[in-house]
């Protein structure tokens, strides 16, 4: 019976185990990798909801409606204002981890229509984030 062996030696048992561990470490880093993308994907969409709605709430006031008001005049250079910044600030009830700014430029980009910009900002593993909207409007201004 020489030359002929059956089983396995330690270094190859070794080696199997060495490439199954790596295998299956880089499983888990991509299932991590999965879940952030997972809950960065949730946030953007609760975001574009909440700035979708207020859209839908902005598009159907009149004109003349103080919600559609420029009130620290700065027209179209404040468009992307956030916060205290922005024209206007609401906190959606709904989303308490969610803030929704919209700044209005009024006679931008032509006489009789004002822009409007609904963006939606949070802060996520420290970095804050944010989608925007954009509609015209025809105004009274």
């Amino acid at each position: 019976m020489s030359g002929s062996r059956q089983g396995f030696t330690l270094i190859e048992v070794l080696f199997a185990l060495t490439v199954f561990t790596i295998g299956v470490l880089a499983v888990a880093a991509l299932q991590g990798t999965g879940l952030r993308a997972a809950a960065q994907a949730k946030a953007l969409n609760e975001g574009q909801s909440a700035a979708r709605t207020m859209v839908e709430q902005l598009m159907a006031l009149p004109g003349d409606h103080p919600h559609l008001s420029d009130r620290d005049g700065d027209g179209a250079a404040g468009l992307m204002d956030t916060g205290e910044e922005a024209d206007h600030l609401v906190i959606p009830q709904d989303q308490e981890r969610i803030k929704l700014s919209w700044n209005i430029a009024a006679g931008w980009p032509r006489p009789g229509v004002a822009t409007v910009r609904v963006i939606a900002h949070w802060s996520e593993r420290g970095q804050d984030r944010r989608t925007a909207l954009e509609f015209e409007k025809n105004s009274l201004f």
